[in-house]
C-alpha cells in the first residue's frame, strides 16, 4: 500500500516544526513598560507628572499601577490610572515625609508579565537631609547618537516670551513627547548620577485582574495563624454606599471587588461573627529589591537652587492651585449598592427631635427599637409579610456597617440628613441581612460616631483618568499674575509632516535661568531616543 507520508517526510515535518517554534520563541518579545517623569528634580509636596507606554503587548487590565520606590525597593507612593490604549498619563502627589534622596518610578499592569524600565528622580525635602549610610559609586556614563534635531528661533529669551520650535529627523518616530523644563545645578547633579543607569524590574503574571473594578486583597489571622473560612464584610467609606463580602481561604486570604472610585477613600473590614482578636493586613506588592544608585550629596552651593524651587512651588500653589490636575468624571454611579430604597426620609421635612430614638418612633415607621436587658437592636419591618424581622437589620452610617446600636441611638440626630430603609431580606454573596437601615450625615463623615475595635481601616487612592499637564499660560496670555512654572511646555502627541519635521510654539514663564527642551521619541521598533537642547531666559 502506498503511504503518502514516508518516514523521511515525517522526520522533515517534525524538524521544520521545531525550527519554526524556536524561531518564534526567539523573536517573541516580552511586554515592556517605559515611563518617565516631567522633571528630574522635585520638592516634597509637589505633583510629579508621569507619562508612559506599554510595548509589545496589549494591556490585560484596564489600569496601570505607577509606584514610587526608594533605593531599598519599598513603595513610598502609588497611583492607579486608566489606560488609554497602550499609553497612560498620571500624577503622584509627593508625600511631605520623604527623606531627601533618589527615588525610582516603576509600573505594572495587573495580570501581565512584563518588564519595566525604572526611571530615577531626585526628591528634595528641605527638612530632611540625605542619608549618610549610602556608599554606591556613580554609573559609567554613556553616549547615544541620534538623527533627531531641535531648533529654536533664538538662544536667549525674555521672561514670558514666545518660543518657536522646529523638530527634524522624526521620520522613524512613532510616538513623540516634548517637554520644556527649567534646570539648575541640582539638574546637573542628577544627570551625573543617572547617566548610564539602566535597570528593569520584572512583574510576573497573576490572576488579580481589575477589569470589572477595584480589587482589594488582604489577609486575616488570629493568634498568629491564618483565620480560615471567616466571612468578612468590606465597605467603602463615603457616598455612595458600596459593600463587598469575602470568605477567607486556607491561607487567610481575602479578596474584595469594588466599583472603580475616582477619589481617595477608606476601606473598612469587619468580621461578620463579631469576635475579637482578628488581625487584618492589606496585601501589598513585594519590594523589587535593592536598587544600586549613586548617593545623593547636597552641599552649600545648591542651597540657592533649592530655595528657588521652593519659592516656585509656593507661588504655583497660591495662584494656580489644582489647575493642572482637576479630573472631571461624568460616569460616577451615585446609587447605593442596594439600589432604590423602599423608603427614604429627609429629616428636614419633619419636626427635628433631639433624641434619635424619638426620630425612629415618630418618623420611621418601618423601623423599631427593641431592648432586652443590655441588648439594643433595630428591627426592620418585613413589608411582604407585614411583620418585623426577629434579627437586627444591617445598619449603615455613611456607607459603613455600624454594629454599636446603643451608641447610634445616643448620637445627635441633628447631624443626620436622611435615613434609607430597605424592607426586605437583602442577599450579599452567601450572606443574608434582615433589612437595611442607612443613616446619612450632612458631611458624609459619620458625625460623632466612630469605628469599633473590630473594624480595620485601610486608605486607598482614587483611580485617575488619563490627564495631561496643562501649563497655566498659553501663547498670547496677558495675565499679570506671577508665573514661576518650572515646566513651561508639554506635548504628548507629536505629529510630523512627510519630511519628518514638526513645529510648535509655547510661552515662557517669569522664572529666569536655563531651560532644557527635551524630546523623547519611540521608534517603530520600540527603541527610545532622548535628545535635548538648552535655551536661556534672562532679563
Amino acid at each position: 500500500m502506498f503511504n503518502p507520508l514516508s518516514g523521511k517526510m515525517i522526520k522533515k515535518i517534525i524538524i521544520s516544526f521545531f525550527v519554526a517554534f524556536n524561531v518564534a520563541s526567539l523573536t517573541a518579545q516580552d511586554a515592556v513598560i517605559k515611563l518617565w517623569a516631567d522633571q528630574q528634580v522635585f520638592i516634597t509636596g509637589e505633583d510629579m507628572w508621569v507619562d508612559g507606554i506599554l510595548q509589545h503587548a496589549s494591556p490585560i487590565s484596564k489600569t496601570m499601577h505607577v509606584q514610587l520606590l526608594d533605593r531599598n525597593g519599598n513603595k513610598k507612593a502609588e497611583t492607579i490610572v486608566l489606560m488609554n490604549g497602550n499609553q497612560f498619563n498620571a500624577f503622584i502627589s509627593l508625600p511631605s515625609n520623604l527623606a531627601s534622596d533618589y527615588y525610582f518610578l516603576d509600573g505594572y499592569n495587573e495580570g501581565l508579565k512584563s518588564k519595566t524600565s525604572v526611571y530615577p528622580v531626585m526628591i528634595i525635602n528641605p527638612k530632611s537631609a540625605p542619608s549618610l549610610g549610602c556608599s554606591v559609586s556613580p554609573n559609567k556614563p554613556t553616549t547615544v547618537s541620534s538623527q533627531i534635531n531641535i531648533y529654536s528661533d533664538k538662544e536667549t529669551y525674555q521672561p514670558r516670551a514666545d518660543v518657536k520650535l522646529t523638530l527634524s529627523g522624526l521620520t522613524n518616530i512613532s510616538k513623540g513627547y516634548v517637554s520644556v523644563v527649567r534646570n539648575d545645578q541640582l539638574s546637573k547633579v542628577y544627570e551625573e548620577a543617572s547617566n548610564g543607569f539602566n535597570l528593569e524590574t520584572s512583574h510576573h503574571e497573576n490572576t488579580q485582574v481589575d477589569n470589572e473594578g477595584k480589587v482589594f486583597t488582604a489577609t486575616v489571622s488570629k493568634n498568629g495563624k491564618p483565620a480560615v473560612s471567616l466571612p468578612v464584610l468590606a465597605s467603602l467609606k463615603g457616598s455612595p454606599a458600596v459593600l463587598s463580602i469575602s470568605n477567607s481561604n486556607e491561607l487567610g486570604e481575602l479578596k474584595f471587588l469594588f466599583p472603580f472610585k475616582y477619589d481617595a477613600s477608606e476601606i473598612i473590614l469587619h468580621p461578620l461573627n463579631n469576635e475579637k482578636g482578628f488581625s487584618f493586613e492589606s496585601t501589598s506588592s513585594k519590594p523589587v529589591g535593592t536598587i544600586n544608585f549613586p548617593c545623593l550629596k547636597l552641599d552649600e552651593k545648591l542651597k540657592e537652587d533649592i530655595e528657588a524651587r521652593m519659592m516656585h512651588l509656593n507661588v504655583g500653589k497660591q495662584f494656580y492651585a489644582d489647575m493642572n490636575r482637576v479630573i472631571k468624571n461624568n460616569e460616577i454611579d451615585t446609587t447605593d449598592f442596594y439600589g432604590k430604597p423602599d423608603a427614604r426620609y429627609y429629616l428636614d421635612d419633619y419636626v427635628r427631635f433631639p433624641n434619635m430614638e424619638e426620630v425612629l418612633a415618630e418618623i420611621i415607621s418601618e423601623v423599631r427599637v427593641k431592648k432586652e436587658k443590655d441588648l439594643v437592636m433595630l428591627q426592620v419591618l418585613n413589608i411582604p409579610f407585614k411583620f418585623f424581622f426577629n434579627n437586627e437589620g444591617l445598619i449603615l452610617v455613611d456607607g459603613v456597617p455600624y454594629f454599636n446600636t446603643k451608641e447610634l441611638l445616643e448620637s445627635d440626630p441633628l447631624m443626620i440628613k436622611s435615613i434609607d430603609v430597605v424592607n426586605r431580606k437583602y442577599i450579599l454573596g452567601d450572606h443574608e441581612f434582615d433589612g437595611i437601615v442607612h443613616f446619612k450625615t450632612y458631611r458624609n463623615d459619620m458625625g460623632s460616631m466612630r469605628l469599633s475595635d473590630l473594624d480595620k481601616s485601610f486608605s486607598i487612592n482614587g483611580l485617575q483618568k488619563n490627564t495631561f499637564l496643562k501649563p497655566a499660560f498659553a501663547v498670547g496670555n496677558t495675565s499679570k499674575m506671577p508665573d514661576m512654572r518650572n515646566i513651561v511646555f508639554k506635548k504628548n502627541d507629536i505629529q510630523s509632516d512627510f519630511r519628518g519635521s514638526a513645529m510648535m510654539e509655547f510661552k515662557l514663564s517669569d522664572a529666569i535661568g536655563n531651560y532644557s527642551i527635551i524630546l523623547r521619541g519611540i521608534d517603530k521598533e520600540g527603541n527610545s531616543t532622548v535628545v535635548s537642547k538648552n535655551i536661556v531666559v534672562a532679563k
